[in-house]
């Protein structure tokens, strides 16, 4: 199932993933457009595929995780650029044609159209995209992967976030820089500019998403071994198991 809606100059789709979603942003300006991920599938970028052909088109990929990159095929591929972290870069010449083999040999009617596209420019620690009337900030925010970025528009105040905070509680591996991650995300939760954060899975919502995912990993990261919540789905209720196991000693 997948869905469309606007939020203010920005189109939101987004596709159910057997037990999760995901969620891809398209942003249209004067000069170019930019998709903020292309989802898992070629199928996925239906609903944005009207809006780009005929542009310049920028796809950023938040991070290289599967169910970000892999409907890139879906877009049109004559005048576009692929922007990513450098690390990003790295991961599609190890991890990501693996995860793809693996997928394509359990389902190969649903994978096998799936097509690999890296990053064709890389970054480090910031990049900006001029979309004419206004811009958009990249930030490399490692924590839920190393190569996880994030993207700012401050004429919109809105926060593109990745996985770098989810609804209702974030993914956090082990061997991830916990205290860089929450540092980063409490210099966004202080910018008076943000209004609006659009995590990659889970609601929309306002400055206080930043808050919770806050909150959230200073608890992982002193050892508390928290109570799982009586509302959490399936999906989140075995990440939060997974990330007690992590990061709290005697976790279950």
């Amino acid at each position: 199932m997948q869905t469309i809606e606007r939020l203010g100059k920005l189109w939101l789709t987004e596709v159910v993933l057997g037990d999760f979603d995901v969620r891809a942003v398209l942003i249209p300006g004067k000069e170019r457009v930019v998709v903020w991920d292309t989802l898992a599938h070629t199928d996925d970028m239906a609903a944005f595929l009207p809006m780009t052909r005929d542009r310049e088109l920028v796809i950023v990929y938040s991070h290289a995780d599967w169910d970000h990159i892999w409907g890139t095929a879906g877009l049109p591929d004559g005048n576009r650029t692929i922007l990513a972290h450098d690390l990003c870069r790295e991961r599609f010449s190890t991890e990501v044609p693996t995860t793809l083999a693996e997928k394509t040999a359990e389902d190969p009617d649903r994978w096998q159209a799936v097509q690999l596209f890296p990053p064709t420019t890389t970054f480090v620690r910031e990049q900006a995209i001029n979309l004419g009337e206004s811009t958009l900030f990249l930030h490399h925010l490692p924590g839920h992967t190393p190569d996880s970025i994030v993207g700012f528009l401050p004429d919109e105040g809105v926060l593109l976030a990745g996985d770098a905070v989810e609804t209702p509680l974030p993914q956090v591996p082990a061997e991830c820089d916990l205290v860089g991650w929450i540092e980063e995300l409490g210099r966004w939760q202080k910018d008076p500019r943000l209004r609006t954060v659009i995590p990659s899975h889970g609601a929309v919502g306002g400055p206080e998403i930043l808050t919770q995912n806050i909150a959230y990993l200073r608890r992982l990261l002193k050892g508390e071994i928290m109570a799982i919540p009586a509302t959490l789905s399936t999906f989140y209720r075995e990440t939060h198991l997974a990330n007690v196991r992590a990061w709290c000693k005697g976790g279950q």
